[in-house]
C-alpha cells in the first residue's frame, strides 16, 4: 500500500495486529488485503483482494472490538451493527501486519484495484469472465461435492475445540495489551 491510497481516505491505525486475528475470526482465504465489517443481523463479513467474501465469527469480532485498548483505537469509526450497515471497513494488510480504516466505498475501490491490477493501470475495471461449458459443469460438480459433504459430530467437535483454543489465544493476547 502506498501513500496515494492513504491520502485517498485510508487511515493507518497504531493498533497491533494479533498474530491469530484472522484464524480467530474464521478467515481462511489467501488475500493480502482483507476488510472486516459488520453487516445485517448478527453477521460479521470479510472481503479480500481476490474479491472473495463471506461471513465470520461474530463473537470473535466482538471479543476483539470491545476490548478497552482496541476500542480506544476504533471508537470514532462505524463498522456497522445488526441495525445499520457499516460506514467504515477495517482493512488488514496481512503482509506487513497493519490495520487501516477507510470508508466502505474507499476500501471497496482499493480491493477492486488490487484484484484487477491490469484494469487499474488502464483506468477501468473489466469484471467480465468467460468460462467454457465444460468448466461450468466441472465447477457445478465440485459445488455439489462440497455441499453434499456431511460433517460428523466428531469433526464438528474438533472444529469447535480448535476455534475455542484460538479465541483463548486472542483473549490472552488482548489481556497482555492491558
Amino acid at each position: 500500500m502506498d501513500s496515494r491510497n492513504l491520502k485517498a481516505g485510508m487511515t493507518p491505525l497504531f493498533l497491533p495486529v494479533p498474530p491469530m486475528f484472522e484464524r480467530c475470526l474464521g478467515y481462511k482465504g489467501e488475500g493480502r488485503f482483507v476488510a472486516f465489517f459488520w453487516e445485517s443481523f448478527d453477521e460479521v463479513y470479510f472481503r479480500d483482494d481476490s474479491l472473495d467474501s463471506g461471513t465470520l465469527d461474530s463473537a470473535s469480532w466482538r471479543l476483539f472490538t470491545l476490548h478497552p485498548f482496541v476500542r480506544l483505537h476504533l471508537h470514532s469509526y462505524d463498522f456497522g451493527s445488526a441495525d445499520f450497515p457499516a460506514c467504515h471497513w477495517l482493512l488488514l494488510d496481512r503482509k506487513v501486519r497493519r490495520f487501516y480504516v477507510g470508508r466502505k466505498e474507499i476500501v471497496e475501490s482499493f480491493l477492486d484495484a488490487e484484484a484487477y491490477p491490469v484494469a487499474k493501470a488502464r483506468g477501468r475495471h473489466d469484471r467480465q469472465t468467460t468460462i467454457t461449458l465444460d468448466e461450468f459443469i466441472s465447477m457445478a460438480g465440485n459445488i455439489e461435492e462440497v455441499l453434499g459433504q456431511e460433517l460428523f459430530p466428531e469433526e464438528m467437535m474438533k472444529r469447535l475445540q480448535e476455534q475455542q483454543a484460538v479465541c483463548s489465544e486472542l483473549r490472552e493476547w488482548l489481556e497482555r495489551l492491558g
